[in-house]
């Protein structure tokens, strides 16, 4: 797939999987130290019974392929609407998935539906994105 290219439809994939490390990194960044994220004797006694990983750390697995993979270098964040579905745990795989579904050629801007799968199947995350493209993307 040439990733220079602009497609109706055209799909890109990331994984990752995200460790404690990553959990505490995130809660030191953002200083979002809820113990549902942090304390495993709290968690335990949640409704998911384990540690989370906080939703909008995963939801930046979709900026690490707007502005690295597709569009790329040069892509502009504009807009990002998010609905979590589910929990995810900590050393869980994650898929991010984004679909071009709109194109303004004038505007050189992007609607991409956004997704994260976990176990290839289970969706914990949708919504919607609105990226500029660079100015020399084709």
């Amino acid at each position: 797939m040439n990733l220079g290219k602009i497609e109706i439809g055209k799909v890109i994939e990331y994984k990752k999987t995200f460790t404690e490390d990553d959990v505490l990194d995130f809660a030191k960044i953002s200083g979002d130290n809820n113990p549902i994220h942090l304390d495993k004797k709290y968690a335990s006694e949640s409704i998911f019974g384990q540690r989370v990983v906080h939703g909008i750390l995963v939801t930046s697995m979709f900026s690490k392929i707007f502005g690295t993979i597709y569009p790329g270098i040069g892509g502009i964040y504009l807009s990002q609407f998010v609905k979590y579905l589910k929990p995810v745990f900590i050393n869980e795989q994650i898929i991010a998935k984004v679909t071009l579904i709109n194109f303004d050629y004038d505007k050189k801007r992007g609607t991409f539906k956004t997704e994260c799968f976990k176990d290839n199947k289970v969706i914990v995350i949708t919504g919607e994105a609105g990226i500029l493209f660079p100015e020399k993307f084709e």
